[in-house]
């Protein structure tokens, strides 16, 4: 794999994680998907950029990945190139691996790709653009060490597409529980993360536990604490900037951890402020 330029690794510079991310990625198609190697590549750990990936493009890094150097095998394809010479430079080590692949992600037999024309029958995965987000400066944060937070709530499985959904889960805890949650600070806590996209959000709070609530416990330690100043809607651009912009030159690794939004007690959704995101974090070595 070709390595991102050290200096442009630790360094602060207005090319983005992310943007190093995709760089890497067009550069070596041709290699397996191994997102420890990549993620070592852009001078990050595997965690951060598959979190950071997800949270910039809605999509996992790994099936951007496949996705990327199967269309370009299916461009190979139209081409005239062969079916064996096509799974060898897309990185796979048999012909029937790439086969499989190539069904599950166009649904065809790469055999039934033979000339441009046949390309309108996929979607081909296009290249991210590589531009770069706005380049204002990124909040310092407060570090925090705590002691371990426990708390009841409700929660859900999510991915990239479904996230969407998550304020549904809100206005099902509020709605039973809006007595209980009155008069106190109120949790968002994302956990249990996967590489394909998947994570577990909980909409939580300080209680007792009863029929319908499950226990869970923010674990103690360090903490980096971003105040977001906007509005509620907007919060997705802190998260961002987090994992994209401060994370990648910060004197702290992001910790595989519970990370949760913290909303006060006179938090309000029609007004900006209020809230805040806490990531784990370790000091870096």
């Amino acid at each position: 794999m070709t390595r991102y330029p050290e200096t442009m690794k630790r360094m602060h510079t207005p090319i983005d994680l992310i943007a190093r991310t995709l760089w890497q990625v067009e550069t070596d198609l041709s290699r397996g998907t191994d997102l420890t190697r990549l993620a070592e590549a852009v001078g990050v750990s595997r965690f951060h950029l598959t979190r950071a990936f997800s949270l910039r493009t809605g999509l996992p890094l790994g099936t951007y990945v496949r996705r990327r150097r199967l269309s370009q095998a299916a461009i190979a394809r139209a081409a005239g190139e062969s079916v064996t010479n096509a799974a060898f430079d897309a990185g796979y080590d048999s012909v029937e691996g790439f086969s499989r692949a190539f069904r599950s992600c166009f649904g065809l037999a790469p055999s039934s790709i033979r000339g441009p024309d046949d390309l309108s029958r996929i979607t081909l995965q296009e290249a991210i653009e590589m531009t770069q987000p706005d380049q204002s400066e990124t909040q310092v944060p407060e570090i925090r060490t705590i002691d371990p937070i426990s708390l009841v709530g409700r929660s859900d499985r999510f991915d990239m597409k479904t996230r969407t959904r998550i304020p549904a889960l809100w206005d099902d805890t509020v709605s039973e529980w809006h007595d209980a949650m009155i008069g106190g600070p109120t949790y968002g806590v994302c956990s249990d993360f996967s590489d394909t996209g998947e994570f577990t959000y909980s909409v939580a709070f300080p209680g007792e536990a009863s029929e319908g609530l499950e226990r869970l416990t923010i674990p103690g330690g360090t903490y980096a604490v971003f105040a977001h100043e906007g509005h509620i809607s907007t919060i997705a651009r802190t998260w961002d900037a987090i994992f994209a912009k401060w994370a990648p030159v910060a004197e702290y690794d992001l910790k595989d951890g519970p990370e949760f939004e913290l909303y006060d007690a006179d938090f309000d959704p029609a007004k900006p402020g209020k809230v805040a995101v806490w990531v784990p974090v370790v000091p870096r070595a």
